[in-house]
């Protein structure tokens, strides 16, 4: 005699609390690893916008043999003379009095703003809140760091270093091998 095949239409639960626990587990892992790579990719978004705006104001130098400056903005109109100030935005524009500072008859070429609420982007000092491209290619002054930082994680911070040559560099630490900061 043949028994009659009995058919489930669901879980019993016991099968849902062990799918919960292995689900619960594997979250609990992957979410840091998550949280560890949307950090790294703020922080290299913001560092490749960044250097795209340095090489784009450094080739209308050459290409315009004239000065081009980015300094920090919050208008999309004047410098701001604050270092601290890149993540709220930055203009590219040509400098024709040499003077590093937008004047009303100098062209803006490019405009940046709100680049990143997430990371915090600094030059090296008060007196190098503005970087300038010499029609040669040449960065204007001594070489210049510039910081991008996450408050909640140093382990991601990174620094674009200008040499006066206009030559850029990538690091995970200042010059001199110390760990990046931002005030």
């Amino acid at each position: 005699m043949e028994l009659p095949k009995q058919y489930s239409d669901g879980l019993t639960l016991l099968e849902l609390l062990i799918g919960l626990a292995i689900a619960t587990i594997l979250l609990t892992i992957a979410i840091p690893s998550f949280n560890d790579m949307l950090n790294r990719n703020h922080v290299a978004s913001s560092v490749n916008g960044f250097i795209s705006s340095l090489h784009f104001a450094r080739s209308e130098a050459v290409s315009r043999e004239m000065w081009v400056t980015l300094c920090p903005s919050r208008d999309g109109a004047s410098c701001v003379p604050d270092y601290t100030s890149w993540n709220k935005g930055y203009i590219v524009f040509v400098n024709k009095d040499k003077d590093r500072d937008r004047d009303a008859g100098e062209s803006i070429l490019a405009v940046y703003q709100d680049v990143s609420d997430q990371v915090t982007v600094q030059t090296s000092s008060d007196h190098r809140n503005v970087i300038t491209y010499r029609p040669s290619g040449r960065a204007w002054g001594y070489n210049t760091t510039v910081r991008f930082c996450l408050p909640e994680s140093s382990s991601h911070n990174r620094t674009i270093i200008i040499a006066t040559t206009g030559r850029l560099r990538l690091s995970d630490q200042m010059p001199g091998g110390k760990a990046i900061t931002c005030e």
